[in-house]
């Protein structure tokens, strides 16, 4: 939570920029770079660096914690590594450095230093990537579970999306148990609504409609309100997450929602029967409504410094705030920051 344009969507792309990196065999996209550098005087051609630290059960049928660690300027890597930790310990899985440097993998990676395979790995591609492209386990492992992370992110490059329609349409049709919790969840919303109709139109092209109790027939998604398209569209990645235990990333989620269907999106991650595989999920909201429905540890205040750069810091790292206060009255005096400055 934070200000508009203090950097909010940008903290989330970053994320997803590295999943796109790690799961795809170039740093060049469609239309535009997947890394843009930091546009100031300073910064402009400096590298860009991330690190990810992360549960996963890529070696073990337990999870572990993972950390990756990747620096790009431009279109070249020069540094990507992945570490595991056992018994709290790192252990090196894979590093490489600039074009030309030797890369170093471990055995669980079923590659070794002198296999001529290695020279499939450029500049502009990621090892697990180019690993997963020569059919390697591990590889394929990593990035089809980042993929799985992609596919229920609402950004993509430079921009949000959502589900096409037609997919939507296709995913129902094909999960009747989807089918259902989806018509629950938008009955919370619309009250009016008794359920989802499918059918083709003239064309044979797939429509969906909503049988409202009292009116005559279904009524087309394009006369619903903002709200009901939104949910349409949305809860099919919600869906999903919760019944895989994958995460999900949904940039401006209190877009045409009122807070309250947005407070119980949330509610189905917090709560264990719901959400029994503990999926993740991670928001940007200017509601300040929902803040007393989170915990200390589940806020985070984005801020813009005085050099536009972007900061960020967690609810629990404001001294002296109780695990049982308010956040919502803590933030609208300015206790926990990112607060915006109008005038």
């Amino acid at each position: 939570m934070g200000p508009n344009g203090s950097g909010k969507t940008t903290l989330l792309r970053a994320l997803v920029s590295v999943a796109d990196i790690i799961a795809h065999a170039t740093l060049q996209g469609s239309r535009t770079p997947k890394t843009v550098p930091f546009f100031s005087s300073k910064t402009m051609d400096e590298p860009t660096r991330f690190r990810v630290e992360l549960d996963a059960n890529w070696l073990d049928e337990s999870p572990g914690l993972f950390r990756y660690e990747l620096v790009v300027r431009g279109d070249r890597i020069l540094r990507e590594a992945l570490f595991h930790f056992p018994r709290n310990r790192p252990r090196r899985l894979f590093e490489r450095g600039g074009p030309g440097e030797p890369i170093y993998v471990a055995h669980e990676f079923g590659i070794t230093a002198g296999d001529d395979r290695l020279k499939a790995v450029r500049e502009d591609t990621s090892v697990i990537a180019t690993f997963a492209l020569l059919n390697l386990p591990v590889a394929r492992l990593i990035t089809e579970e980042v993929k799985d992370f992609l596919a229920k992110s609402n950004l993509v490059e430079h921009a949000n999306w959502s589900l096409p329609t037609d997919a939507v349409v296709d995913m129902v049709e094909n999960d009747p148990d989807m089918k259902e919790w989806m018509e629950r969840e938008i009955q919370r919303s619309d009250l009016a609504v008794k359920g989802l109709v499918m059918n083709e139109s003239v064309r044979g092209e797939k429509q969906v409609g909503f049988d409202h109790h009292g009116l005559h027939g279904p009524i087309p998604l394009f006369l619903e309100s903002g709200g009901t398209k939104r949910l349409f569209h949305l809860l099919p990645q919600i869906y999903l997450a919760l019944s895989t235990g994958a995460p999900v990333v949904v940039d401006e989620i209190d877009g045409d929602l009122h807070v309250d269907m947005v407070s119980e999106i949330l509610q189905r991650f917090q709560s264990p029967e719901t959400n029994p595989h503990n999926a993740q999920i991670l928001v940007t909201s200017h509601n300040v409504g929902l803040l007393d429905d989170l915990e200390k540890e589940e806020l985070f205040i984005v801020e813009k410094g005085e050099d536009g750069g972007t900061r960020v810091h967690g609810a629990q790292d404001v001294r002296g705030l109780r695990r049982d206060a308010r956040l919502y009255p803590k933030y609208r005096v300015g206790v926990l920051g990112g607060l915006p400055r109008i005038g």
